[in-house]
């Protein structure tokens, strides 16, 4: 049996084990043998755990071909599984990433006794169909194991998984100039509908206790020919944004994304264009609780923020620097990702979906993201129109012209909902309560508004629910984007905050000189940190220029 963990220095171990753990299982009395299928009666893989005597437990006794992930309390598997369990009354969960209902069934153990159950778990929603294909953009582990990679893309029914090889910190261990095979630059094709991909790391800067902008923060980079290597690092160097600039050098299909738009450094990726997605649907986002913010984020820079950004602080932090980077011009798509392997989630629980046409490829997927094709979310599936361009798009309007643009989302959820929202320059425009609509076994929902702007900008649209913490979860489109007589998009307020925050790195830059291997590599973080700092001075130039700010 494999059993998926994380050490204490973070790093992710897969062990095998040919027993169940002792310690992990109650006194086994009974068994259940489990066979999944779908609504066609063929086995399908899945991810499953069992509740019994008040505990969740996930380590199956068979197959050993089985993946249980002790953070989440749950086991990836090909269809079948047999559990020891203790005798009485036990749940079954059976759950297949966000396309499929999840499924609860109650079953009596019996001493002695093998109970055989087979469970079919239905789909109620069929995104590939309408050529929205899926992928977490946070996987830490299984670039070694690519059967595992296999059963989670199957069992979470995630249509792309790009696994992290490389984890990169700046701390002292070696950065590789090599994958660890040839083949590592190839996608793993399973079927018409699932890729793997391995030729993706993370550079992650980060610490829990860190002050405000003290660490730069995470940032993925995807779909690389080579790894990006430095021969000198630390703390604060060399920027994201220049270890992004080597990547495209080498790799020009390479797409970059960010943990979060509050990391510090993101400011500077996205001035530079060095990043072309930002998570709004990330890994503080889990099954049942809300991690609140710090971790070295930025802020606060504006009357109301907290770095701490607890409770549904983070979630609107998390929008709000997202709006704030799209009303400085900047094409930004939206993004998820889980981080299976270090937080309690499975792959996929946030998740983006992109548009292509055709068969699935890596490369179309990855083109998809790139141009912002996107919607994310943690439940919810989201379409949304302007004019009937779609999501990526542009509009072209003329500032006397008599007619509107007509915006128009959907969602469908088997989540509660509590709104379905149009969003233009980061204000709601239009709100639909859907809390009195309960799901049967879904809620679906179409919402439209005319705009009538004034100004260049965007439009977005997201679905708003609770997790059992209380707390907000969303989906959330990319912008369609909105030209007014063809001028630029600009804020000056915006573009202000943004100075503000580049000055704070610079004044965290020249007073901890410990960040930096000596003083050359700390002149050239400031130089980086000046360029974007001349590109958001444009941009309120731009501002006062074309729309009065």
């Amino acid at each position: 049996m494999r059993v998926i963990c994380e050490s204490p220095a973070g790093f992710v171990l897969s062990v095998m084990m040919f027993a169940v753990a002792p310690s992990l299982c109650t006194a086994a009395d009974g068994h259940v043998s489990v066979q999944i299928i779908d609504q066609n009666g063929e086995v399908t893989p899945a991810r499953a755990w069992v509740a019994a005597n008040g505990k969740r437990l996930f380590q199956p006794a068979q197959p050993d071909t089985a993946t249980p992930y002790a953070r989440d309390r749950s086991f990836s598997c090909d269809g079948r599984f047999t559990m020891a369990l203790p005798k009485g009354q036990a749940i079954i969960h059976v759950e297949k990433g966000k396309e499929f209902l999840p499924v609860d069934v109650e079953v009596d153990i019996v001493v002695a006794q093998t109970l055989e159950q087979t469970i079919q778990i239905d789909r109620w929603i069929n995104m590939p169909q309408q050529g929205w294909y899926s992928a977490d953009l946070h996987v830490h582990f299984g670039h070694d194991k690519p059967g595992v990679l296999r059963q989670l893309a199957l069992a979470d029914d995630v249509h792309l998984i790009p696994a992290f090889t490389y984890w990169l910190r700046g701390r002292g261990e070696t950065w590789d100039a090599k994958w660890p095979g040839g083949d590592f630059t190839q996608p793993l094709v399973i079927d018409e509908h699932h890729i793997i991909t391995r030729n993706n790391i993370e550079i992650e800067r980060i610490d829990s206790k860190s002050g405000p902008g003290a660490e730069i923060g995470a940032t993925f980079l995807f779909n690389l020919n080579q790894p990006v290597t430095a021969a000198r690092y630390g703390e604060h160097f060399p920027s994201d944004a220049e270890l992004c600039r080597v990547a495209r050098q080498n790799s020009p299909r390479a797409v970059f994304d960010s943990d979060k738009p509050s990391w510090a450094e993101s400011v500077i990726g996205v001035a530079l264009g060095m990043l072309d997605t930002i998570q709004v649907c990330h890994n503080h986002y889990h099954r049942s609780e809300t991690l609140p913010g710090g971790w070295g984020m930025i802020g606060p820079l504006a009357i109301g923020e907290s770095n701490a950004a607890a409770g549904d602080g983070l979630f609107h932090r998390t929008n709000s620097l997202y709006y704030r980077f799209l009303n400085c011009g900047f094409r930004l798509g939206v993004s998820g990702g889980s981080a299976i392997g270090v937080m309690p989630l499975p792959t996929g629980y946030n998740r983006l979906y992109a548009r292509i046409d055709g068969e699935l490829t890596a490369d179309k997927l990855w083109l998809a993201i790139d141009n912002g094709r996107t919607f994310a979310t943690s439940g919810p599936m989201l379409t949304l129109t302007a004019n009937e361009q779609s999501i990526g798009d542009t509009v072209a309007i003329g500032s006397n012209q008599p007619q509107g643009v007509l915006v128009r989302t959907t969602v469908k959820s088997i989540e509660q909902l509590e709104s379905l929202e149009i969003v233009h320059n980061g204000r709601i425009v239009a709100f639909q309560e859907l809390a009195k609509d309960a799901p049967d076994p879904i809620v679906d929902s179409e919402l439209t508004f005319t705009l009538t702007p004034k100004r260049s900008g965007w439009v977005a649209a997201r679905a708003l629910f609770r997790a059992p913490d209380g707390f907000l979860r969303q989906a959330h489109s990319s912008p369609i984007y909105v030209s007014v007589d063809d001028k630029p998009v600009a804020s000056k307020d915006d573009a202000q905050y943004m100075l503000r925050w580049i000055d704070q790195l610079a004044t965290i830059a020249n007073t901890h000189t410990d960040h930096f291997p000596d003083d050359q590599a700390r002149q050239a973080t400031l130089a980086i940190y000046a360029e974007a700092h001349a590109k958001y001075e444009q941009v309120m130039q731009q501002a006062q220029l074309h729309w009065g700010d």
